[in-house]
């Protein structure tokens, strides 16, 4: 992403990390109706995750994340 300055970089970043934490934390209260709310669950927490990648691709960039994953990319996968 060479058109970002650094701080659109920082500012997108953690606007992605702040949607993940919402994401994360909304699929963390339909926990206990897993069994009857199973696809809102599924959707909030699959959003959380990309905005979570998303994040990190804004900081590290895209290319660099795919080809040197690091230690927190494996143990995500």
């Amino acid at each position: 992403l060479p058109g970002l300055s650094r701080w659109q970089r920082l500012a997108g970043s953690g606007l992605c990390v702040l949607l993940a934490a919402l994401c994360f934390g909304l699929a963390g209260l339909c926990v206990p109706l897993l069994l009857l709310r199973a696809r809102k669950f599924a959707l909030l927490w699959s959003l959380g995750s990309l905005c979570a990648l998303g994040a990190a691709a804004l900081l590290r960039g895209p290319a660099r994340l795919l080809r040197e994953p690091g230690r927190g990319a494996l143990l995500y996968l």
